[in-house]
Formats: C-alpha cells, structure tokens, sequence
C-alpha cells in the first residue's frame, strides 16, 4: 500500500492566520467570542472553547467583548452593530476576502452590476453581499443567468470556487453583455490545492479527503477529487474502516484549509494500523508528498 499527501494540504495563510489572532487574544481573558465558528473544523473549533475562544452567533447580545471576526468575514451591518455596542474588535477576515468586499464596492462605483460565483448560503459569500446592492446576485456553479443585453457586469467569485467555474461562466455571458469585467479573486492556495489534490486523485486508486463537512473548500476537493477516483470526505479518522482502505495499492490524502495537520497525522496512522504496519507518522512531515513529476 503506498499512502501520498497532496502538496498545499491543510491550514491556509487565512485560516492560519485566524487562529493564531484568536489565540493572541484569548491571553489573559476568560472568555472571547467569535462570530460564527472560527473556521469549518467542529472538533478544532471544541478545542478552541476549551481555551476561552466561543462561538457567538447572534451580534446584537454581545456588548462591551472581545469580538474576534472569522476568516470568512462578516456583514457590514453586523460590524455596525458590533462597534455600535462597543465591543473590542479583532478583525481576521482573510485578506483576500476583504480585497472582495472592497472590489465589490469599486464596481458599483464604477456603474457594473455585480455577479458573484458560489455559493449564496456561504457566510463568506453572505457578507461579500452585504457590499454589494439591489443589483448584486449570486450564481451558483453551472447557473446561467439571463436578459443580459446591453448590461455592464462586474463578474468576482467566492476564494474557494474552482477557477475552471470562473471561466465557464465568464464565457457563458460575454456575448450577451456590453461590457464585462471579470476579477479573479480565487485565493492562490485553493488554485493551488485543487491542482495538487486533482493530480493526485489521478494517481491513486482511493482519495481521502480530510475536513470538516461545513467546509466549502472541502467539498469542493471531494468533488473534484471524485472526478478522477473513489473519494471519501471525511472529518476524522475514526470513520476509516478496514473495508474502506484495504485492497487500495494507492491511497491520496488531502486536507481542506480549515483541517489541522494533527488530524491528517490521525488519519494517515489510521491507515497504516489498519495495514498491519507500525511504523506510525509523528509529524506531517512524516508523510510522504505525491509530486507529479515523479509519475
């Protein structure tokens, strides 16, 4: 059985940079609130309640807080609300998140109708809206809109989306459009998981993906994934049975952006304890990387 971890696996500079702001912020207090979970991983979320870092969902009952605000990012009306009850504002919003909300708003400036690619009930893509107007709409991946004669259109897309949706849908209304701008504001590191998880799927014989269910880059890697090979999404390792694993010559691993490099060590001895082998990973380091070049 030869077990291969995708390249650009895991935390991503966001999500990375999320957690170490909460964890900064949660020295010397009791208790912190982040609006929404932190990040899409419900069992690193539980771990970060255990040191004082809570999830709050609900803005208008949190006043005079520490109030870390998601990777993800929030609604303009929800930071209103924030700052109006003066609570103490530690903002992680991904940067290339923001750059969204500020592109949005350049756009409608400028006169375009904004169109934003993914997935409408995302909390990332619920406050990209929030800078957008009556005009902006989400498409999902493969939607097509219509009546687009004679219209500017601004065309932005959730971080996570695959860059492929981006161009389809690009192609799918530049010829019923006057004009249209098209911004590619897929972060690098999901272009670059995608690419690295889809050439291994085609390389092996199983894929395991490794994240949380919520997570939309997640998804979006068992999809892709799924394309190629057997694919499995799953959150940790102990929904990995004999059956599943064995008889695979070639098993791929790879990890969302919100999957902590301690569950994906979990689920690559999970592996192996399942093959008889017990030679266990200590490290992600430990894990041999699939590089394409060696096909």
């Amino acid at each position: 059985m030869i077990i291969r971890l995708a390249t650009s696996s895991g935390f991503c500079f966001g999500v990375r940079r999320a957690i170490q702001m909460a964890l900064d912020a949660s020295k010397g207090r009791d208790i912190v609130y982040s609006i929404g979970e932190l990040i899409h991983n419900p069992q690193f979320v539980g771990e970060l309640e255990e040191q004082g870092i809570k999830v709050a969902n609900d803005v208008t009952a949190l006043q005079d807080s520490v109030v870390i605000i998601r990777s993800h990012g929030i609604t303009r009306d929800e930071l209103r609300i924030l700052q109006a009850n003066g609570n103490t504002i530690i903002d992680a919003t991904c940067p290339y998140v923001s750059r969204t909300h500020e592109l949005i708003q350049t756009a409608i400036q400028d006169g375009y109708e904004v169109f934003i690619l993914g997935d409408a009930k995302h909390p990332e893509v619920i406050g990209m809206m929030s800078y957008g107007n009556l005009q902006t709409i989400v498409i999902a991946p493969g939607e097509i809109p219509t009546s687009l004669k004679g219209k500017r259109i601004c065309l932005i897309s959730q971080t996570t989306q695959q860059v492929e949706n981006l161009k389809k849908l690009a192609c799918d209304i530049l010829d019923q459009v006057l004009e249209l701008k098209v911004y590619n504001s897929i972060c690098l590191a999901t272009t670059q998981r995608q690419n690295a998880s889809a050439a291994l799927a085609k390389d092996s014989d199983l894929m395991i993906v490794i994240g949380g269910r919520k997570s939309s880059n997640t998804k979006m890697l068992a999809s892709l994934c799924s394309q190629y090979c057997q694919t499995l999404h799953i959150e940790t390792e102990d929904e990995l049975t004999a059956d599943s694993v064995l008889g695979k010559a070639r098993i791929g691993l790879s990890a969302g952006a919100s999957t902590p490099e301690d569950r994906i060590i979990k689920v690559y001895n999970k592996i192996l304890k399942i093959n008889g082998e017990e030679d266990l990973a200590t490290s992600v380091h430990n894990i041999p990387l699939f590089k394409e070049e060696s096909c």
